[in-house]
């Protein structure tokens, strides 16, 4: 009687949408935060290879680097990052508080332009 009674109640949830049984992942690995780097005045791939860190509290990660103008990182981590990309010849770029949710799958992706920025000659 009892397994009657937890099948019912699955039932009733199911019915009223309270159980989202057409929830289907995938293998697929999902990258948190992903940074497309281009120099601020061509829009082209900065004259050399990015480095980025995401930040989260007590968590910091090396970004991946691939393509010489992308970095992601976070992989199916959500949390509220901190990012910060730098380039030899470009001054460091950083934006705060980058807010990954999270799908009841994977990580909700975030996309970045960070347009670097050369120093002025004094």
């Amino acid at each position: 009687m009892r397994a009657l009674t937890i099948v019912a109640a699955a039932l009733t949830m199911q019915g009223c949408g309270l159980l989202d049984t057409d929830l289907v992942c995938t293998a697929q690995y999902v990258y948190a935060v992903t940074v497309e780097v281009q120099d601020a005045l061509t829009g082209g791939p900065p004259g050399s290879t990015p480095t980025g860190t995401l930040t989260d509290g007590q968590y910091r990660e090396t970004m991946e680097s691939y393509g010489g103008q992308f970095l992601q990182g976070g992989g199916e981590r959500p949390g509220t990052y901190d990012v910060e990309v730098r380039a030899e010849g470009y001054r460091p770029w950083r934006v705060e508080g980058v807010e990954a949710g999270h799908d009841g799958c994977h990580v909700e992706s975030i996309h970045l332009v960070a347009e670097m920025v050369a120093p002025t000659a004094p």
